[in-house]
């Protein structure tokens, strides 16, 4: 699914909505390449941490994270700075790699992504 978006490789985040503040939760990015707008929603959110969140964040890539990824202990090591949401965990892991300002580590169930 991120594939077809090219993992959003330059677009730049400019929004964050997180909600409700109940189970089943939802994070949604806000993107932006030119006149182009999509909306990444992370559906069954368990646990994130945002960093370095900023004026301008332009998002190098957004990847479901694998065992076997090189950077995968990066990222559970980032979501433990993270505030547990559940006690239980979700389903995959992804990671938001920036190439400036904002780096996102989150644990969820589902991904759902629309133009907006």
């Amino acid at each position: 699914m991120l594939i077809g978006w090219n993992n959003f490789h330059d677009w730049y985040l400019d929004r964050v909505t997180i909600g409700p503040n109940e189970e089943p939760r939802e994070l949604i990015l806000g993107l932006y390449f030119g006149d182009e707008r999509a909306e990444v929603t992370f559906e069954g959110v368990t646990c994130f941490n945002l960093e370095c969140l900023g004026l301008l964040n332009i998002v190098y890539c957004i990847k479901i994270m694998e065992e076997s990824d090189k950077n995968y202990g990066t990222v559970i090591d980032a979501l433990k700075k993270g505030e547990r949401l559940s006690t239980r965990k979700g389903t995959k892991v992804a990671f938001m790699f920036s190439s400036l300002g904002a780096e996102l580590a989150i644990e969820f169930d589902s991904l759902r992504i629309k133009s907006a």
